[in-house]
Order: structure tokens, then C-alpha cells, then sequence
């Protein structure tokens, strides 16, 4: 538990991984609690590593939810736009249904 939040104080502030090892801060924590020992610099390393494959992993699941829940099931027409240049394309039951959504009135395409 405590090491958690050393590392949210090294992220959210902006620490250097060295702040474990400075004679301040090692102070400061046994102050707080004498039994504690503070985890190495590669340690702390290894664990904003960790961290990082957590946060990303749980920023890719938010954000397929919300493509998911925005669009649905996405189909797409492949053509090509300027020579040999592949372009995707929504289908047109998919333009149809953001169309009808998204504008008001009478269906441009």
C-alpha cells in the first residue's frame, strides 16, 4: 500500500525515480513510518512500467466501448479515391444511419 503511493506521488507530481534515494525524503518517510522500507530506484522503475501497461490497457478497453457505443458496428466499403491510393469508406447503410442521427432534415448523399 505503501508503495503505491510513493509511486502516485513519483507520477502525479512529476518526481525523478532518484527521489527514492535522497536523504530528505527517506527521512521524511521514516518519520511517517519507521517500519517502512522504501523500494529501490529499479524497483520503483519496474513498477511505473506496470503502471503504464495497466493505464494503457485500460484507456484502450474505454475507448473501444465508446466506438462501440457511438458507432455500433461499423462496416466499411473499400475504394479508391485517387490512383492506387485505398480509401475506407462507411458503408452506405452506415452513412444512412449517421446521417439520420447526426442531420437534421432531408439526406444529403
Amino acid at each position: 500500500m505503501l508503495d503505491e503511493a510513493v509511486l502516485n506521488f513519483i507520477l502525479k507530481d512529476c518526481q525523478p525515480l532518484s527521489i527514492v534515494e535522497s536523504e530528505g525524503f527517506r527521512e521524511l518517510i521514516q518519520a511517517l513510518q519507521p517500519s517502512y522500507v522504501l523500494p529501490t530506484r529499479k524497483t520503483i522503475k519496474q513498477m511505473v512500467a506496470k503502471k503504464y501497461k495497466e493505464e494503457r490497457e485500460r484507456v484502450k478497453k474505454e475507448v473501444q466501448q465508446a466506438v462501440a457505443i457511438t458507432f455500433g458496428n461499423i462496416s466499411t466499403s473499400k475504394w479508391a479515391g485517387r490512383p492506387k491510393v485505398p480509401q475506407l469508406m462507411p458503408s452506405r447503410r452506415c452513412r444512412d444511419t449517421w446521417q439520420k442521427a447526426i442531420l437534421p432534415g432531408p439526406r444529403i448523399l
